[in-house]
């Protein structure tokens, strides 16, 4: 196995968020009188995965001249109840599996709060999990490496034996600022590669198939 230590992200890695983010985000935009024929819901896909939900606030709201504080609080109004419906990606649980009977441990590094354990709790998924970093352990976000290093201390982790697995050139970069490998996970191929991942996959299969092959 290439590496004994994954590090994983949350949303759009594991569990796949966007669909609830991207309406939470429109129902926000017309909760603050934008006309629904105005909204584009993949330019907001877009932009959430190519950079980030704050840079899809920054946009938005100027965009439609909008307050960005409160387009973020109507927003987190939205979707608090649509983590609720979000389902795992294809390939996450046999990926979990076949790494932890290998020896393997997984921990999640999320800027979610505590909600985002009771997601994998309900999916079955979060017995996998050796340890995590939430929103509510107040580190700096990806791409600063402090909440991966936190974990590699507290868990004893090389961080030479990880590899930090997200679908965005922060989590790839955090994990390259911790002294980690890189995997970046791009259903669509829309990252445009700005942190050189050891590998790029379009499906969880493919990471299962390249981790497992040594």
């Amino acid at each position: 196995m290439r590496y004994q230590n994954l590090f994983w992200d949350f949303d759009g890695t594991l569990v796949n968020t966007y669909p609830g983010m991207v309406a939470a985000f429109s129902e926000a935009l017309v909760d603050d009188g934008v006309n629904d024929f105005e909204i584009d819901t993949v330019e907001i896909y877009k932009t959430m995965r190519q950079h980030s939900l704050g840079t899809a606030l920054q946009r938005f709201s100027a965009e439609f001249s909008l307050g960005k504080e409160r387009l973020a609080k109507l927003y987190q109004l939205a979707a608090a109840p649509k983590l609720a419906q979000a389902q795992a990606f294809v390939g996450a649980a046999e990926l979990l599996t076949a790494v932890g009977q290998r020896g393997g441990h997984h921990f999640l590094v999320t800027h979610r709060d505590a909600k985002a354990l009771d997601r994998l709790t309900e999916l079955g998924l979060k017995a996998a999990f050796t340890g995590a970093v939430t929103a509510a352990d107040q580190y700096p976000r990806k791409p600063d490496p402090t909440s991966l290093q936190a974990l590699c201390r507290q868990y004893d982790v090389d961080p030479q034996t990880a590899i930090m697995i997200g679908d965005r050139n922060l989590d790839v970069q955090a994990g390259h600022r911790a002294g980690m490998a890189g995997a970046l996970f791009d259903p669509e191929h829309l990252i445009v590669d700005e942190s050189q991942p050891e590998i790029r996959v379009t499906q969880l299969g493919e990471l299962q198939t390249w981790l497992l092959a040594k």
